[in-house]
């Protein structure tokens, strides 16, 4: 074979090549492009798991200002009591 049909050959081969296959560079902005929206996808759901820890945070708080609440409206429900029977005993006390 001389060089000429060589170079025919690899010339035919390389536009076939180049035809069935995109070339490097668009290649890779394609991967850049998929990368980017990868990172995007991410970047949501981080902002999403934030919003939710977030909100569990507000509920837990407001759990626990309405527990002490109660506690402290049942601790005044009980020193209310404690009140009246210190008065029930006295006033017992007093009639004997």
């Amino acid at each position: 074979m001389n060089q000429r049909v060589v170079d025919v050959i690899l010339a035919e081969a390389e536009e076939e090549y180049l035809s069935n296959n995109k070339d490097g560079t668009t290649f890779a902005a394609e991967l850049a492009l998929l990368a980017s929206t990868l990172v995007t996808a991410g970047d949501f759901l981080a902002t999403f798991s934030a919003a939710i820890a977030l909100r569990q945070v507000y509920i837990d708080q407001a759990n626990d200002l309405k527990d002490q609440q109660e506690q402290e409206a049942q601790m005044k429900d009980i020193q209310d009591q404690i009140t009246a029977l210190k008065n029930e005993i006295k006033m017992l006390r007093g009639r004997k």
